[in-house]
């Protein structure tokens, strides 16, 4: 008699600052995926793939990343959640695990993700925000920001936000959500959407910065989505102050 294949389902938190991202890499780097792999081998005994919704960059964080992989074992699906997370780094848990229905798939059945990126924008550093943040400087002007952002919820073309390696075959997306709130010292820029282009959220973000110091103005976002030249478009943010807040299905 064949084993029963059970699928798990976890939610995953995850500081990525000192992760070479999620996805396993030939070169034996430490990778989220590569410490949940090998944590599930050593609760289980099982050699699984774990899959993810989202294929987070290097230094790139979590707090909804969501996973799958797959168990002959009889653990009870819920105790997955502390098992693993004992078994890992201090910078990676498993929040909550429970049976999936089969077929599921983290990554193919997500209907839209979230992401929140942090601008730590004062004129000293942070310590304690470095490793989520972004520091910029300059005053940001919150208002203007939020005008430049009205011009890319929807659906556009956003092939001028999108990373010269991103080899998607359509660079059609559509943005339900893009907020711009001021925190405590920080921006924070909350964007959903159906899916995303290679680090398109980190473009965005580093055009409406530019956006918030005055030097495009708010209506040349709408410009810049039309030229679908990445050139055009303000720098990649860095990775450290983007978190992958939730995923829908």
């Amino acid at each position: 008699m064949m084993p029963h294949v059970r699928r798990i389902r976890l939610v995953v938190e995850y500081d990525g600052t000192d992760f070479h991202g999620w996805q396993v890499q030939g070169d034996g780097a430490r990778t989220v995926q590569g410490e949940l792999q090998r944590a599930v081998l050593e609760m289980t005994g099982e050699a699984s793939i774990v899959r993810g919704a989202s294929r987070t960059d290097a230094g790139v964080h979590a707090l909804g990343q969501i996973a799958h992989f797959d168990t002959v074992s009889a653990i009870d699906a819920g105790q997955f959640a502390p098992g693993l997370t004992a078994l890992t780094g201090a910078d990676v848990a498993v929040v909550r695990s429970e049976e999936a229905e089969p077929g599921f798939s983290a990554r193919h059945d997500a209907r839209g993700k979230a992401y929140r990126y942090s601008i730590w924008n004062c004129r000293l550093p942070s310590p304690l925000a470095r490793r989520t943040s972004w520091h910029v400087r300059a005053p940001l002007d919150v208002t203007r920001m939020r005008l430049g952002a009205a011009h890319l919820v929807g659906e556009h073309d956003f092939a001028a936000f999108r990373a010269a390696a991103c080899d998607a075959p359509t660079t059609v997306r559509t943005i339900t959500r893009l907020d711009v709130e001021p925190r405590d010292g920080l921006v924070d820029l909350t964007v959903a959407g159906t899916a995303f282009l290679q680090h398109m959220v980190r473009i965005i973000v580093g055009t409406l910065v530019l956006v918030g110091q005055g030097r495009i103005g708010a209506d040349d976002v709408a410009r810049i989505r039309d030229s679908r030249d990445r050139r055009e478009a303000g720098q990649t943010a860095p990775p450290q102050g983007l978190c992958l807040i939730g995923v829908t299905y």
